[in-house]
């Protein structure tokens, strides 16, 4: 990817400078007509200046923390609230700024700022930092004349995704940190401490148990076949993160993950609250419902969710009502449906929204609660039952020599 210097109209008599990275000359063209702006000069750079922009081009692809992004919104906000231009705004944080990525990204925006460009336009060019839905939210807060206020709600927003993500993390470390340990130890059960007693075992000269049998064919076919056990493993990996980028497979994928007992259901209301807070904030900063729907989409993962809630966009549309479209939808529960029926006749949406948002949020806070106490003691009893496994393979044999002894 090469740098290029570029000159543009951006009205009757207002020119704006800057760089730009791109393959060739007619894709700087075609992006600045994309930003309503008409080339007049592109020139490419030489390689020593290329250095700086080829690196800013990398950084589009790369992502920050959401708490980076957080912290970056709110303060934004509050330094704006307090009278300082956008552009002193953005050059006080990104001085502040410790990461080097997000640093750069913060440097660009303004340089784009100070060529006239607005803030949600100048985000366009990052959207692994800043999801569409931030960038609709800002860009309907710039046309409100309330770009704070906008930030604040984006910040309010991500702060408790952020937070619901975290106590889902948090609930499932523990279960993954006993099965990590626990399939860590059974390797090297399999691999060091079995292959020392089986020439025991083997010169006990008896037809040895079925269990013990099949604990000496799993520890040799480990120790013999780990190379292609780890092959296997790493292509059944790679074919099914493929898969998931067919719809069929990933609708279906995603159906068979709602309906599994209790992570389902954390993972089902995690969703919809997600989706409802982004859409009742969309409609507060004056977004159509239409509109707000299609830019929170992005915001749920789970593709059979995505899937519904576009055919009732489809027959929204058409002229119908979005209460009455989800209850079509078996995926969606009737509490849902039924809330948004009910504010959409008293006009009260973004109330009935937020209400959804409040009350799954909290179900999932207790749904997270049930999960993490079933998770554990199941993990517990699984390595118990197959170290238990184990030892009486390694036993039986002795134990049967001694009853044929007696």
């Amino acid at each position: 990817m090469k740098a290029f210097t570029y000159k543009a109209k951006t009205g009757p008599d207002q020119i704006v400078e800057g760089k730009i990275y791109a393959n060739t000359v007619q894709e700087v063209v075609d992006n600045l007509h994309n930003r309503g702006w008409t080339a007049t000069n592109v020139q490419e750079m030489h390689m020593e200046e290329q250095k700086g922009v080829v690196s800013a081009g990398v950084n589009r692809f790369l992502g920050v923390r959401l708490k980076e992004l957080i912290s970056f919104s709110r303060q934004l906000a509050n330094l704006i609230k307090s009278g300082l231009p956008i552009l002193q705004a953005l050059s006080v944080l990104q001085d502040q700024t410790r990461d080097p990525h997000f640093k750069h990204v913060i440097g660009d925006i303004a340089e784009n700022v100070k060529h006239g460009q607005t803030v949600s336009s100048g985000l366009r060019e990052y959207g692994r930092v800043f999801p569409s839905f931030y960038r609709a939210m800002l860009s309907a807060g710039e046309n409100s004349g309330a770009i704070d206020v906008a930030l604040n709600r984006i910040a309010d927003y991500y702060t408790k995704r952020y937070q619901l993500v975290s106590k889902i993390k948090s609930a499932l470390a523990y279960p993954i940190l006993i099965l990590v340990v626990g399939a860590l130890t059974l390797v090297f059960i399999f691999t060091n401490v079995i292959p020392r007693v089986i020439p025991l075992l083997v010169n006990l000269n008896m037809k040895l148990p079925l269990p013990t049998r099949m604990l000496i064919w799993m520890s040799d076919f480990l120790r013999n076949n780990w190379m292609w056990v780890l092959l296997w493993v790493f292509i059944f990996f790679l074919i099914f993160e493929r898969s998931l980028k067919n719809k069929i497979f990933a609708y279906h994928f995603s159906k068979f993950k709602l309906s599994i007992p209790v992570f389902g259901d954390v993972l089902m209301k995690s969703e919809i609250a997600q989706f409802s807070r982004a859409v009742a904030m969309s409609l507060q900063s004056g977004i159509p419902v239409i509109q707000a729907i299609n830019i929170c989409i992005p915001i749920i993962n789970e593709y059979a969710i995505v899937n519904d809630i576009k055919e009732s966009l489809r027959q929204l549309e058409a002229g119908g009502s979005f209460g009455e479209t989800l209850k079509n939808n078996k995926t969606f529960p009737i509490f849902v449906s039924s809330l948004i029926g009910v504010g959409e006749r008293s006009g009260n949406l973004v109330e009935s929204l937020n209400n959804i948002a409040d009350s799954y949020e909290m179900d999932c806070e207790e749904a997270i609660e049930t999960m993490t106490n079933l998770i554990e003691p199941v993990m517990v009893l699984a390595v118990g039952l197959v170290v238990g496994f184990i030892v009486m393979a390694v036993l039986l044999p002795i134990l049967n020599m001694n009853v044929l002894r007696v």
